[in-house]
């Protein structure tokens, strides 16, 4: 293996390389709206944030850092953490063909001849990073509320490329894969695209290709498929994190009394999501810091251990009620969330579902009468009577009063 100084010098000496960056980065995120991780480990791990334009015009430099990589979806703020994410860009796999018994060249051919077109599409690029393979589509770029249907995508790829090495720790969403044109400094050679399709998926192009059973699932009876359980699961898993956050928000992130609770469910739902135990403990920790009031690091890691045993166990059926319960959780903070809500929030949900309102939030009906009343108002301003007005208007005297007296 090259060393460190030698391979970085080999790195800076090469045009080439800069532009098939530049040429990747283009294509990974064109039209991005948000905010692009890019990290380096050279040795210690660091990240940076970047608008497209600052990170395209940043791009020399990047690369002349050794392992250079870049998030493959956007966030709404430089913090890169699932509750943040913007833009869903690419699904992906990262392949460690050295965890399998095939080489990166038998990975290729097999999936070049068994498998694209048949069990999973042929993606937009396959990349050697080094020691092992990317396998990554670029899809039309989708808000956050995708998300599970994202996750299961990712989840059905990993399945079918799980006997080639597909590394379960990496599906998700705020992942940063090797940037094309850097270098992996344990295998010393640069990153380089080996295929490229020049085509533009869509997220639901793949799921109904690949996994049809999802869009079928409210027309099936009896028990349901298990992507089908997983999708379901995912969403709830998503809309947990997705509340736990907002009730930090919504309180200023002044959360003394119920860090520790808040913290426990995070880590937990997180890990059901993520299937990653250190990922969530990671993501804690995040939220920890962002508290008005942190705990000590030793702390939530020693009083949040619980919720991986809790998730490698399936120990826990949180239902709202208890959520509500133990996070002390207003009528008020409920309207603010997507799935830990009450009995009355929830009727209050179907109600406005139910009956139909117009920009100023009025059903047909109350429009309706605030327009008569408009319309009183203006001829008792003419001095019309009471009966004159009912007249005019064809309703009865007992409404025209009632209205008048509003």
């Amino acid at each position: 293996m090259q060393s460190t100084s030698a391979a970085k010098n080999l790195i800076i000496n090469n045009e080439i390389n800069i532009d098939e960056s530049k040429k990747h980065l283009t294509n990974l995120h064109e039209n991005s709206q948000g905010y692009i991780t890019v990290a380096s480990k050279n040795p210690s791990y660091s990240q940076w944030h970047y608008k497209k334009d600052d990170l395209l015009d940043r791009t020399e430099d990047i690369i002349n850092d050794i392992n250079a990589y870049v998030s493959q979806n956007t966030f709404y703020k430089p913090q890169r953490r699932i509750e943040n994410i913007k833009e869903l860009r690419a699904v992906y796999i990262d392949i460690d063909c050295y965890n399998s018994k095939y080489t990166k060249e038998a990975v290729q051919y097999f999936l070049e001849n068994d498998l694209y077109g048949h069990k999973i599409p042929r993606p937009n690029y396959l990349i050697d990073s080094g020691r092992g393979l990317y396998y990554v589509i670029l899809i039309k770029p989708v808000p956050s509320m995708a998300m599970p249907l994202w996750y299961a995508v990712q989840r059905y790829l990993y399945n079918i490329l799980k006997p080639f090495g597909a590394d379960a720790n990496a599906l998700d969403p705020t992942r940063v894969l090797r940037i094309v044109g850097t270098l992996n400094s344990k295998s010393g050679t640069c990153v380089e695209v080996l295929d490229e399709y020049d085509y533009e998926y869509s997220l639901r192009e793949i799921q109904e290709g690949f996994l049809p059973e999802i869009a079928e699932k409210k027309k099936s009876k009896g028990r349901p498929k298990k992507m089908v359980s997983l999708f379901t699961e995912y969403s709830l898993y998503y809309s947990r994190i997705m509340d736990i956050t907002k009730v930090c928000e919504l309180r200023d992130y002044d959360v003394e009394g119920h860090r520790e609770v808040i913290l426990f469910l995070y880590r937990y739902f997180s890990a059901c999501f993520t299937e990653d135990t250190e990922e969530a403990l990671s993501r804690a920790l995040e939220l920890n810091a962002m508290f008005r009031k942190p705990l000590p690091e030793n702390e939530v890691i020693r009083d949040t251990k619980s919720a991986t045993r809790a998730y490698e166990n399936k120990l826990y059926k949180y239902t709202n009620a208890r959520l509500i319960q133990i996070l002390d959780i207003d009528a008020t903070e409920q309207r603010s969330l997507t799935s830990i809500i009450g009995t009355k929030e929830k009727y209050r949900r179907n109600n406005e579902r139910r009956t139909p309102r117009n920009e100023k939030g009025l059903t047909k009906k109350q429009q309706e009468t605030e327009d008569l009343k408009a319309k009183i108002i203006e001829l008792k301003n003419k001095d019309k009577s009471i009966r004159e007005i009912a007249e005019i208007l064809g309703v009865s005297k007992s409404r025209v009063g009632r209205l008048v007296k509003i």
